[in-house]
């Protein structure tokens, strides 16, 4: 089951990912696509499914990696809080095509950051507490993949 789970929570992951980009492509050609409802309720629903999923996998782990005890559990879930900020920023707070365009790369820059995480094998047995240069070292590598 924590298998099926954790799927579900990686296909959901991506589904928002492909929502935002159609909402934002639309939204930068000022199409009235964007008032559709499936792109308007959709993200909702997708990360209501993924907090629930979230819940799921952080109770039943493994490895017992939990958020605000394991750093690397608490980095996961502050990078997906600052990918929703971003997202946010680029939909709606944003009012010029600049601070949009900074949302986006926001956005992908903390998706990325936070899939890397989640590849961490030995950030997740260590913790991040313990082993702060092997972040550190994480980042730079992400920063210098992007660029």
């Amino acid at each position: 089951m924590y298998m099926i789970v954790k799927h579900l929570h990686l296909t959901i992951i991506t589904l928002t990912f492909v929502l935002f980009i159609i909402n934002f492509v639309l939204m930068m050609k000022g199409s009235d696509k964007v008032n559709n409802k499936l792109l308007k309720i959709g993200p909702h629903i997708l990360y209501t499914l993924f907090v629930v999923t979230f819940i799921y996998l952080v109770t039943v782990n493994p490895l017992n990696l939990y958020p605000f005890v394991n750093g690397w559990a608490s980095s996961k879930l502050a990078g997906f809080v600052i990918y929703v900020l971003s997202i946010t920023l680029a939909l709606k707070w944003a009012k010029t095509t600049l601070w949009r365009i900074v949302g986006l790369i926001s956005a992908i820059f903390w998706l990325a950051m936070t899939a890397r995480l989640g590849f961490a094998d030995h950030l997740k047995s260590k913790g991040m507490s313990e082993d702060v240069n092997a972040y550190i070292d994480l980042g730079q590598a992400m920063l210098a993949n992007i660029c």
